[in-house]
C-alpha cells in the first residue's frame, strides 16, 4: 500500500550553509491491514519521516508512493486532499481545537469532506460510543482528561476510515495503564475499519501488539 524509496531529508543549519540530514537512504513498505511499530531514540527522524509520509514536509530526494500515487509530486492542494481522505494522524500532544467540542473534534474531517450533516451525525455518534466518551461528546476538549483526549485524537484520525493511520507517540503522555487502553482501542479500531497503522513509540512494552517492528537509528532503517 505505501512504499518509501530512498528517502533523505536535511535542514539547512542556523547559519544558512551547513545541512543536517536527519534520513538517510530510508526504504520502507507498509502492507495493507498490517500493524507496524517504529522504535529508535529521541532525533533519530521518526516524526520527520511521518510529517514525510503524510505529506506536510517535503523530501529532499526519494519517492513516497502510495497506491501507486507518488505524494511527492503533489502539490499543497492535492497532498491536503489525499491526506483528508487516505490518511488519519495521530499526533503526540492530541492537536484538538479547544474552542470545539468532542462531537466537533471527531467530525470535522467529514465536514471538510463535504459529507451530508446525517451521515456526520451518524458516524460521529458512533465513534464517540466505540470510544466510550458519549457522556463527554458536548464537552470543549479543554476539559478532558489527557486520556480522553487522546481517545477524541484517535477517533477524529479514523473517523473517514482512512487507509493509513499514522500516530507519533500516542501513549508518550500518558501513564501505563492509559497506555495500554489507547493501544488497544487504536488496533482494534483499525482492524474495524481494515485500516494499516505505523506507531512511533519509546514505550518496548507495547511491541508485542505488533506484527511489524522497524527500528530507526541516525536518520537510518536498521
Amino acid at each position: 500500500m505505501l512504499r518509501c524509496s530512498k528517502i533523505n531529508k536535511s535542514f539547512l543549519m542556523d547559519d544558512l550553509i551547513r545541512k543536517e540530514d536527519v534520513l538517510i537512504d530510508v526504504n520502507l513498505t507498509i502492507k495493507e491491514k498490517s500493524l507496524t511499530a517504529l522504535k529508535g531514540p529521541s532525533g533519530s527522524g521518526k516524526s520527520t519521516l511521518l510529517n514525510l509520509i503524510c505529506g506536510l514536509d517535503k523530501v529532499s530526494s526519494g519517492n513516497i508512493i502510495f497506491n501507486e500515487l507518488d505524494i511527492t509530486k503533489m502539490s499543497t492542494d492535492q497532498l491536503c486532499a489525499f491526506r483528508n481522505k487516505n490518511i488519519g494522524i495521530v499526533f503526540q500532544f492530541f492537536n484538538l481545537i479547544k474552542d470545539l467540542t468532542v462531537f466537533e473534534n471527531i467530525s470535522l474531517p467529514l465536514a471538510l469532506c463535504g459529507e451530508k450533516k446525517s451521515f456526520i451525525n451518524e458516524q460521529t455518534n458512533e465513534m464517540i460510543n466505540k470510544l466510550g466518551l458519549w457522556d463527554r461528546r458536548n464537552f470543549k476538549t479543554n476539559l478532558l482528561s489527557g486520556g480522553e483526549s487522546q481517545r477524541v485524537a484517535i477517533g477524529r484520525a479514523l473517523i473517514s476510515h482512512p487507509r493509513l493511520i499514522l500516530a507519533d507517540e500516542p501513549t508518550g503522555n500518558l501513564d501505563k495503564t492509559n497506555s495500554k487502553k489507547i493501544i488497544e482501542i487504536l488496533i482494534e479500531s483499525c482492524r474495524t475499519y481494515d485500516s494499516s497503522l505505523l506507531l512511533v513509540t519509546h514505550d518496548d512494552d507495547l511491541l508485542s501488539y505488533f506484527d511489524n517492528i522497524l527500528e530507526l537509528e541516525s536518520g537510518k532503517i536498521k
